[in-house]
């Protein structure tokens, strides 16, 4: 009775798995086909999605940096902070100026701890460790500059250095038939970097209905460098007058090359002036020890005589 009972759903499951596979292949062959034409971006909005930082650690760092800092802020200080939030968007860094003045005092602490106990414990010469207690405070006040400052210099010339091929990109894509939009998007599929990560930004603002003039003016603000500038005032001009973007974006990549080009020829122009100080301090030295060693040994050795 049993075995009636296997053979009697296995036959049931194998007539229903032919009469519906042809379906399945179907509908299976169909959504290829629009996944191939139809490009999905997955979006990064839901919580799940984010990485543990954005989280949980980012929360418990916003909540005791606002513990910490004064809510009554001068002049002075929101003008530092507009300074400092800046440079954290220069630098590609998505926290804010109190997350970041806490976790540099956190990572930094150290710095100033360690000398300071070991004046206090140190059993040598005062004088050492009133030395070592300076050094780990300049440490500790220089440090977080340095590598802010060090990100940022980074992260431009990055930016600087990728701005050519994402515009040819760009006018490839536009000239393929996708709009603006559809271009942002492949290029941000195709395409890594500083440069890149601020493109997707812009291409996620203006999906989420920002205007797309306010989003093209914040993307020229992202860096320092002019060329980003004039790229993004150039596209704000074309969007009003309605200029055909593809000409514009061959005409910035142009030009853009010219400027690379020139500034490496006037590097190169340099190299030479620049060059004399090591040859003078460093090479003309030995080379009159060389030449001129052996006559003074035969002076010293006649004069002796």
């Amino acid at each position: 009775m049993g075995f009636l009972v296997i053979s009697s759903a296995v036959f049931a499951f194998s007539v229903v798995l032919l009469v519906l596979s042809p379906a399945g292949k179907r509908e299976d062959i169909k959504k290829r086909r629009l996944d191939s034409v139809v490009e999905r971006k997955k979006e990064e909005f839901s919580e799940l999605d984010q990485s543990m930082y954005k989280r949980f650690v980012a929360p418990l760092v916003s909540k005791f940096s606002g513990i910490i800092t004064k809510r009554r802020k001068t002049k002075n200080k929101k003008a530092k902070n507009q300074r400092l939030e800046a440079n954290l968007r220069y630098a590609g860094l998505r926290i804010g100026p109190d997350e970041y003045s806490f976790i540099k005092n956190i990572v930094t602490a150290p710095l100033l701890i360690l000398p300071l106990l070991f004046m206090l414990v140190s059993s040598i010469d005062p004088t050492i460790r009133v030395l070592v207690l300076l050094i780990g405070v300049v440490l500790w006040v220089l440090a977080p500059r340095y590598f802010l400052s060090s990100r940022i210099t980074s992260r431009q010339r990055r930016i600087k250095q990728q701005l050519p091929e994402v515009l040819d990109l760009m006018s490839v894509s536009i000239e393929a038939g996708l709009g603006f939009d559809a271009a942002l998007c492949k290029i941000a599929e195709k395409m890594q970097g500083p440069l890149i990560d601020e493109m997707s930004l812009l291409y996620r603002e203006i999906q989420l209905g920002r205007p797309r003039r306010d989003a093209l003016r914040d993307f020229g603000e992202c860096s320092l460098v002019p060329e980003l500038k004039t790229f993004s005032s150039a596209l704000i001009q074309a969007d009003k007058l309605g200029i055909p973007i593809k000409n514009l974006l061959k005409t910035q990549s142009e030009q853009i090359r010219t400027a690379r080009r020139q500034a490496a020829q006037e590097k190169g122009m340099k190299s030479p002036v620049k060059m004399m100080l090591p040859m003078v301090a460093f090479i003309f030295p030995v080379l009159f020890i060389i030449l001129l060693g052996p006559v003074v040994v035969q002076l010293i050795t006649q004069f002796k005589k």
